[in-house]
């Protein structure tokens, strides 16, 4: 069971001064997690774990910034016995930034506390809007949604802590119809596809001083111009 308590050093606002909140994982007299107030946003349609963001069974600490009595940041950790001893491992934190008592951030981590993935309410509409994923502690991918219709339709990948490409759905079809390709950084070509096939039918290239047509594809040309740089998996990592 959870029991809550709350230490507070007196005081208002941002800093020292600000009310801390502990719960912590007893055995007799709980009352549930103090995370409850603060409501948790809609996500966009892609499947995510979200398991290590369950309060259940974890340790919650809560933070007070403003001083109006309502958790703006809540960390949650899951308690592991490393030979013989009791360890707090950070799995989840969430952040209320416009103190309106719904999340805005939240940022999940593994097993070894390293960010896996993190997703943000862009427009305090209470709905994840943007969020990115990570392999190492490195992002490999983040994923936004524009036009606020909670499908992705602008997705940058990176390798190496580089942009290496971005995916996008321009008309809001729910099909890619632009693969913009980087190099060191740097815009090196663009592929649209005007026809709605799923695959470029136009390309664009950016030599010195800026993107300029080229050539039209041919009929049969892949969705994405052969590169070095392969798509990443279509599963989330």
């Amino acid at each position: 069971m959870v029991r809550s308590t709350c230490v507070v050093s007196g005081g208002g606002g941002r800093g020292p001064g600000a009310a801390l909140c502990v719960a912590v994982v007893g055995l007799m007299l709980g009352c549930g997690s103090s995370s409850s107030q603060v409501q948790r946003p809609e996500g966009m349609t892609t499947a995510v774990d979200k398991a290590r963001c369950d309060d259940s069974g974890k340790v919650i600490v809560t933070s007070d910034t403003n001083g109006d009595k309502v958790p703006d940041v809540i960390r949650m950790y899951r308690v592991q016995d490393a030979g013989g001893q009791k360890t707090q491992i950070l799995v989840c934190r969430q952040v209320d930034l416009n103190h309106d008592r719904k999340i805005d951030i939240v940022d999940h981590f593994g097993d070894d506390g390293i960010r896996t993935f993190e997703e943000f309410d862009l427009d305090f509409d209470g709905r994840f809007d943007l969020r990115a994923f990570y392999q190492g502690g490195r992002k490999v991918r983040e994923e936004m949604d524009t036009n606020y219709d909670q499908r992705v339709d602008f997705t940058k990948y990176y390798e190496g802590d580089r942009l290496v490409r971005i995916e996008r759905d321009a008309n809001n079809d729910g099909k890619v119809d632009e693969w913009q390709y980087y190099e060191a950084g740097k815009l090196d070509r663009i592929g649209y596809d005007t026809n709605g096939s799923g695959q470029v039918d136009r390309w664009e290239r950016a030599p010195e001083g800026g993107l300029v047509p080229a050539t039209t594809a041919s009929s049969n040309a892949p969705a994405a111009e052969p590169t070095d740089t392969q798509p990443p998996p279509a599963t989330e990592p």
